[in-house]
Formats: C-alpha cells, structure tokens, sequence
C-alpha cells in the first residue's frame, strides 16, 4: 500500500501531555465504601453500574471522590445468618480499599425468620465489623443506614421487623460509637411505586438513597438529575466527559454534540489524552471518545475478557454502534489487535499509533521490569515465550480474512518502538495476506509525539473506510 510522509510536529505536545498526567495523579480523592445487600448493589436495575444509589452518589460527590459500590446481593449482617456478609470476598475488598468514608446498610435479609432467629447476635455482628473499619490506617468516618421500606413479606422480609428489630439495634450501636445515621428508611416510606418488586428500588427510588446519602455526608441538600453516562461529569475539549469505574477500571466516555446516527465510538484502551488531535477531530464528526484503561495488561487474556465485558456494556446499556474504530497507541496495540483479531466483526478500523506489535522488541528481555511483568500477567514462563501468542505480527490473518482496514503512524526514528521491528512488519505481513493498510512514516521522528498535528488524514481514512 502507499506509504505517506509526513513531518514531525515539536514536541511540546508531549509536555503538556506529561503535565496533566502528573495533575491527575497528584489528585488526592476521598473514597467512599458503599456496604450492603442487593439493594446496595443494585438489583433489580436494568445497568446498576449507572443507577445504583453508590453510583448516583459518586456522580453527585463530584471528582474528589471515588465511590466504590461493594453491595452482595442475598446478605446479611449477622454471622449465622444464611449468607453472612463478612464472609465474602467484598468484605477483603472493601477493607483493603482503605475508605476514608464507610456506609453500612444491611439488615433487610436478616429480617428473614430464618436469619433473625439468631437477632441476639445483630449488635455484636455489627460493633464487629465497625471494628474492623475502624481498625483501618485510613480512621474512616463510619455511617451506619437503616434499611429501606420493605412493602411486602418477599422471601421472607419482614418491614416489621426491620422497623421494631433491625432499626432499634442500629440505633443502640450508633449511639454507643458516636456514629451517623443514615435514616434510608424514612425517606423511602410513602414512595411504593418506586420498589417495583416491593423491595428493590427502581432508579428513582435509587436517586432517593443517593440524595439521602449525600445529604449525610456533604451536611446541604442535592437535587439531581439524571445523566446518560455513570461516573463523574466535567468538560473536556468543549466536550461532557464522564469518569467512572468498570470492573475496577478507570473508564471515560467524552460525549459528542451531535452523535452521528447509529451512535459510532473510537475506543482507546491506553493514555487517555496523550496526543489527542485524532479524538478531538473525531469528536467533532459526531463520534464518542471512549477510553478503557487496559494499558498495562500487555494484550493479555485478562485484559481480552475486560475488553469483551466492557465493549457489550457500551452497546446494551448506552447504545454505541457493534461496528467500533480501534486505537492502539503504543503499547496499546498489543490489546487493539488482539481484541480486533479475536472480534473481527466488531471493528470498523484500527488506528495504530507507533503501536507494539512485536514483545520481542517491546519490551524486549533488556527491559527486564516489564518484561518480567508481561511474563506474570501472561502467566508464562521464560521457556514457553517462543510460542507467545499474542503478538500482533502473528494475529493478522482474521484481519485480512475480514477485510479490516488498517492506518498506521510511526516515526522512523523511533527507538522506544522501533517502527522496522514493529508497524513496519505488520505492515509488510498485512500487504502479503491481502488487507488494506496505509501507514504514515514521520521523518526524524523518535516515539513521541504520537499522531499528528494536523490529524486530517487519519480522520479522513477512519470515515472514508469506516462508511465502506
């Protein structure tokens, strides 16, 4: 195919770059653990990762903080309860997160006669897990809610219960530790349109907990409306931006003005914001700019299953287009093309940016830190890298087979990704097996900066190819 020169723009694109990623990670967030049932969790709601009460609540704290939701549907707070929770996994996580801020809301299932047989327990149950918060480096703040009105005796809970049982006992150990109260209780009474199985709340029922919960920690009152993407909002680039977690993951979505029909996305799996002339001008073409961090999992089969966990969270719960536009910057490549090698029919192009297609040379054994990290996440040993299967000069056929066009950027004097042991052998492999590619070779230019100053030419390509 042609190959295009062009010249490399300064490099004070890569200071600024480096600038604001060093504002971001001096950013001191306060955490927030959110500790309950399937209420908590979110049961019930079509995408509880959007309308659960944690997540509502981390959009409406804002930036400085980061709210994890740790709910388990089906628990309880008493040890002999039936599904105690601090005998789950949660528990470990939500202690290791060292929360400056912990909201307990359990007590719903332990309404259950099964579990409140065992009622004598509840305080000493629940002095034992403030214990063990308390006992965290972090000191954090700890609140304790009451449960939720129950409107109906389903699977055994019981609102009375929980109003003469649960509720008097949180009251009893709150006072004895001088904590909060969270009264999530009285603002859902009154309200049984919004617990559409009578127990889990409905997203406006979820908004309640949220503002409630806000109202608790922040000391004024929040009234807010609903967005149509979780996590944090702020602008970016004139453009809604939204930050969240996935799967324990940072993830953005920077939202267009006007989104093309069908709703089409670049996604970008490393350095979000490094170079970003490709994402504005695409953002300006009606596309979302979607980023999820799998930056430093080297391609592997877990950063494969996230991928695919997070590509069909973006199409069922937000309407982006099956068809996206891949973009693999630097070490960002070995993930770009194994996804779109293992998802051919879920890519529109790929756009690979002085990408590594080649571990042997990237990271390469005089790396030894991070190749030792590929071989860990990769979960192989020394002996077996000759067989390395996730390569990207290896993994073209089901690219070529499926006719996915390709564009590619390199400078030629890379020497942290050396395009002749890198885009330049894909390049040739590709050609050999019948894809498209065009490649564009920066002349006198090392590894940064990445893409292009004037990005017309990538863009061009993307919707020329991407509309074919």
């Amino acid at each position: 195919m042609k190959r295009l020169v062009y010249f490399c723009p300064a490099l004070l694109l890569l200071f600024l770059s480096v600038s604001l990623f060093a504002q971001d990670a001096a950013l001191e967030k306060t955490r927030v653990a959110c500790i309950g049932n399937s209420i908590t969790f979110g049961a019930s709601l079509a995408n509880p990762a959007k309308d659960s009460y944690p997540s509502v609540l981390g959009q409406m704290l804002g930036n400085e903080y980061t709210v994890r939701n740790f709910g388990v549907s089906g628990r309880t707070l008493l040890s002999l309860g039936d599904f105690p929770y601090m005998k789950e996994s949660a528990f470990c996580r939500a202690l290791e997160f060292e929360p400056d801020i912990v909201i307990i809301m359990l007590g719903t299932n332990d309404s259950k006669p099964q579990n409140w047989a065992h009622c004598e327990d509840f305080e000493r149950d629940l002095q034992t897990m403030i214990d063990r918060f308390s006992d965290l480096e972090s000191q954090p703040r700890i609140m304790l809610a009451y449960p939720p009105k129950a409107y109906n005796i389903k699977g055994g809970i019981c609102d009375s219960v929980i109003v003469h049982g649960v509720i008097p006992r949180i009251r009893r150990v709150a006072a004895k530790n001088g904590l909060d109260i969270i009264d999530m209780h009285a603002v859902t009474d009154g309200m049984e349109e919004n617990f559409p199985d009578k127990v889990h709340p409905n997203p406006q029922g979820q908004l309640v907990l949220a503002e409630t919960a806000y109202k608790a920690i922040m000391g004024k009152s929040i009234h807010f409306a609903s967005q149509p993407f979780p996590g944090v909002k702020s602008r970016w680039n004139g453009y809604d931006r939204y930050d969240f977690e996935y799967n324990g993951r940072d993830a953005i979505v920077v939202v267009p003005e006007k989104p093309r029909p069908g709703n089409p996305w670049i996604w970008r799996p490393a350095f979000f914001g490094a170079f970003p002339s490709v994402d504005i001008a695409m953002l300006a073409e009606g596309y979302h700019v979607v980023y999820y961090d799998l930056a430093f999992l080297y391609g592997s089969p877990r950063s494969q299953r996230l991928g695919d966990e997070f590509y069909g969270a973006m199409l069922k719960y937000y309407g982006l287009s099956p068809k996206v536009v891949l973009e693999g910057f630097s070490r960002g490549g070995l993930f770009a093309v194994n996804w779109s090698a293992r998802n051919p029919e879920c890519i529109a192009c790929l756009y690979l940016d002085a990408p590594v297609c080649n571990v042997e040379s990237w990271p390469g054994r005089e790396r030894q830190d991070l190749w030792q990290e590929l071989l860990v996440e990769w979960n192989l040993s020394e002996s077996q890298i000759a067989d390395f299967p996730g390569n990207p000069i290896d993994l073209l056929l089901p690219l070529a087979e499926n006719r996915i066009p390709i564009i590619g950027v390199s400078g030629d004097r890379d020497r942290t990704v050396p395009y002749d042991e890198n885009l330049e052998v894909l390049k040739n492999r590709y050609e050999r097996l019948g894809g498209l590619i065009e490649v564009i070779v920066k002349p006198g230019c090392d590894h940064h900066p990445h893409s292009l100053e004037n990005p017309a030419q990538i863009v061009d390509f993307i919707l020329e190819k991407r509309l074919n």
